[in-house]
């Protein structure tokens, strides 16, 4: 499994504004690798959107897939400033899903049902994986963070 470093975005969202790839490029460089994240988030009213007062998920194991299928990188989400955020940077060009695995005792919400702009799930119920990811040399370039989230709420007994 290839390391894919979060801190480097951590520092970079934190220092210098921005969550611009695996490192803050000089004057000059262009970006080679793009960076994936959201939030996991617990819906309350199971609308597929984070509202306010919906609190992150923290410690919820996330896996960064290929195209075959196959996990690439795991991370965690935050449980301190930023609750609920997860963060894959130094990621090369390729197409890649996000695999959320939920805790014990809950499921996906309804996905796709946000506006621009919102926190909204992107997750299939059926699979906990997100829509499709093609992080084009164009996208990690002019895109800082390419964005999947996941709305959890409690499973049905």
């Amino acid at each position: 499994m290839r390391y894919i470093s979060v801190l480097g975005i951590i520092i970079a969202a934190f220092v210098f504004g921005s969550t611009a790839g695996a490192a803050v490029p000089g004057m000059g460089e262009e970006k080679t690798l793009g960076t994936i994240g959201g939030t996991v988030f617990l819906d309350a009213d199971a609308n597929g959107v984070q509202d306010p007062g919906e609190r992150g998920a923290t410690g919820v194991v996330v896996h960064l897939l290929d195209t075959a299928g196959e996990r690439i990188a795991t991370a965690e989400t935050f449980a301190h400033a930023c609750e609920g955020l997860y963060i894959f940077s130094g990621v090369p060009a390729g197409n890649y899903t996000v695999e959320v695995v939920p805790p014990e005792g809950y499921g996906f919400t309804v996905p796709g049902m946000g506006e621009p702009g919102e926190t909204a799930s992107t997750v299939d119920a059926a699979n906990g994986t997100t829509t499709p990811i093609d992080l084009t040399e164009e996208a990690i370039t002019t895109t800082d963070l390419v964005v999947r989230d996941a709305g959890l709420v409690p499973a049905a007994l």
